[in-house]
């Protein structure tokens, strides 16, 4: 929905104690039923995790208009240097000249007084007078400042974090709640988290193809045992594995 509204969605996530998780719908799940064979499911939801706090702060910026994708011409190429505290005052209808203190009071308001939005605010430095990024939107602009602002520094690493809970009713009356859970680690100076959970199992179904094991022609998604069983088994090889765990109850 536009306007945010499924910011406003966010559930706590605890299945992974030592995280301090929430979640949010990502699009239409409904579409999943079919491929994977599951029409009969009375709930079908895919989400995105992300740590406490995300959907909050991410809401403050709607609210202030900055997750806008209409083309801005202030921040063109051929537009002057444009500020983040100017582009603020912009976007909230008050003078470029307004002071910093002035422009904080009419932000914390428009956030409608909460603190911890107007944290988040003045620590990516929107408030300030630096320069921002030629783009074609103020969403643009937003994502070039923060892909500058969240880089990783000197020891740091990505993480990635999966979760399948999936509820099965049994013919015998009995529910089994199986959850496969994944995470895997970035290595300090070397593949991101991100790129051994992409680019390893790519690398397997490219090795698969060239070696007649994929033997489909055109577009292939990998929802066959020939297919994505020996790619689970070997992408274990390069440390990414998973954990499945089931309950059972009547």
């Amino acid at each position: 929905p536009e306007g945010g509204a499924l910011l406003d969605s966010v559930s706590v996530m605890d299945c992974f104690p030592g995280l301090n998780l929430e979640g949010i719908p990502n699009r239409d799940s409904t579409t999943y039923a079919e491929p994977y064979g599951i029409q009969s499911a009375h709930t079908l939801i895919r989400g995105t995790l992300r740590y406490k706090g995300f959907c909050k702060a991410m809401s403050g910026f709607v609210k202030l208009g900055l997750i806008n994708a209409d083309p801005c011409s202030l921040l063109g190429l051929e537009a002057p240097p444009i500020s983040w505290k100017e582009l603020l005052c912009h976007l909230l209808g008050i003078p470029h000249s307004t002071s910093t203190n002035v422009l904080r009071e009419v932000v914390y308001n428009k956030l409608e007084k909460d603190t911890g939005n107007l944290e988040a605010v003045e620590w990516f430095g929107l408030l300030e007078d630096e320069p921002v990024p030629v783009a074609e939107s103020v969403v643009g602009a937003l994502a070039k400042h923060m892909e500058m602002r969240l880089s990783y520094g000197p020891g740091e690493r990505d993480m990635i974090v999966m979760r399948n809970d999936i509820g099965i009713r049994h013919p015998s009356g009995h529910l089994e709640v199986k959850n496969i859970s994944l995470v895997v680690y970035g290595d300090i100076n070397g593949y991101s988290a991100m790129a051994k959970t992409v680019g390893y199992p790519t690398a397997i179904a490219a090795k698969m193809v060239l070696d007649g094991e994929i033997d489909a022609k055109g577009l292939v998604i990998p929802l066959t045992p020939n297919i994505y069983g020996p790619i689970l088994e070997r992408i274990r090889e390069e440390g990414i594995s998973y954990n499945t765990k089931s309950t059972f109850s009547l």
